[in-house]
């Protein structure tokens, strides 16, 4: 990935505000249903139990008895092999570590200037005179506080070369992390670029290329998950009779999302912003402008009124959602563009002029959730 590309190359991707436009429509509906952190944070604690269950970690990360790392199951001790859920049969194989009283919580009390960890054994007993005298002040230190000694502290498994394993960690931590940033930004970045250079020799922003190369990996994964779900319908569908052929259901399907899909990009993303732009600039701006200069000549664009009209547009939705469930609300809310879309509903109530009461529109509401 050549950096230049980041800072060489500003110029514009076209004389359309598309930054403006991606910031205002796209970018709220991608965090919306995306949901980075949420992946990030599963993501993490997959990765952290994986290492700790190879370091021997686990018991001194999350609490709790784990045999299975308690022994050694190969010559090399450092590192569990096998499948970290594997249980433990023979307990005679070398055991290799010690056992520790430790907090088991960040809210204790523990004495001042002194350790807050006692060599035990696996029941709890200490192991020496100076781990009894540090158990003995630390459970007096929390009868003190009027808490229990038994619910602050917990016994958990120490291995060998802890300290050598808690820098391993973190380094494999560290490893794992700038991978991840790497393939996470430069992944995108080489796919929008490949992209872009079907269409255009202009060296493009990278920034343009990351946003087009992010939405075609998305892109990519919900065409994933639709198929996926289009399967388990027709055999949930057909589990008593005979299944349809699956090439033909899914080209049928997949024709009948397209067509939905084309049919409310054009209606709702290209029609009714334009007409909303050249309305408001015929009716509102202009007749301002003329006032102010009678010798200008009107000069009107598509393109700028149709983007003008997609700022007007979020800006009244966003000011309709203000007000109780209504029909415009309603459809609007209902449209998932990984799902089938209710083409038909949407049109029903965003065009269709009818009187109806607050509690008909909400009754609705609920059939289009069905």
């Amino acid at each position: 990935m050549d950096p230049k590309n980041l800072s060489q190359y500003s110029e514009p991707l076209s004389d359309v505000p598309i930054d403006l436009l991606f910031l205002h429509v796209l970018l709220p509906y991608t965090l919306r249903f995306f949901r980075p952190r949420k992946v990030i944070r599963k993501s993490s604690i997959t990765i952290w139990k994986y290492l700790c269950a190879r370091l021997r970690l686990t018991s001194y990360m999350f609490g709790g008895r784990h045999p299975e790392e308690e022994r050694d199951h190969s010559h090399i001790g450092w590192l569990r092999f096998g499948n970290p859920g594997d249980k433990v049969e023979d307990d005679l194989l070398p055991f290799h570590g010690s056992y520790r009283r430790v907090p088991n919580s960040d809210n204790v009390a523990v004495p001042r200037d002194m350790r807050a960890t006692a060599k035990v054994d696996v029941n709890g007993i200490p192991i020496d005179d100076e781990a009894r005298g540090l158990i003995a002040a630390q459970d007096a230190e929390a009868e003190k506080a009027k808490r229990n000694p038994k619910e602050d502290y917990t016994v958990v498994y120490i291995p060998s070369h802890f300290q050598y394993r808690i820098g391993l960690f973190i380094f494999a931590l560290w490893v794992i992390g700038c991978v991840f940033v790497t393939a996470a930004v430069s992944a995108p970045i080489l796919l929008g670029r490949g992209v872009f250079n079907l269409f255009t020799d202009r060296q493009m922003h990278d920034g343009y290329a990351f946003l087009i190369g992010f939405y075609a990996l998305w892109g990519c994964w919900v065409v994933g998950h639709a198929v996926e779900r289009m399967d388990k319908r027709r055999q949930r569908r057909s589990a008593d009779d005979a299944r349809g052929n699956w090439p033909l259901y899914f080209l049928k399907r997949s024709v009948l999302w397209l067509a939905k899909i084309s049919y409310i990009v054009v209606s709702v993303g290209i029609v009714i912003p334009a007409l909303l732009g050249l309305v408001v600039e015929l009716y509102i701006v202009m007749p301002v402008r003329l006032s102010l200069n009678p010798d200008l000549v009107p000069n009107v664009r598509v393109v700028d009124m149709w983007a003008l009209g997609i700022i007007y547009s979020k800006i009244a939705l966003h000011a309709n959602r203000l007000r109780p469930l209504n029909r415009i609300t309603a459809g609007f809310n209902h449209v998932r563009f990984d799902r089938c879309p209710f083409v038909t509903s949407l049109t029903t109530v965003f065009l269709h002029r009818s009187r109806r009461t607050d509690g008909q529109i909400r009754n609705r509401s609920a059939q289009l959730l069905r």
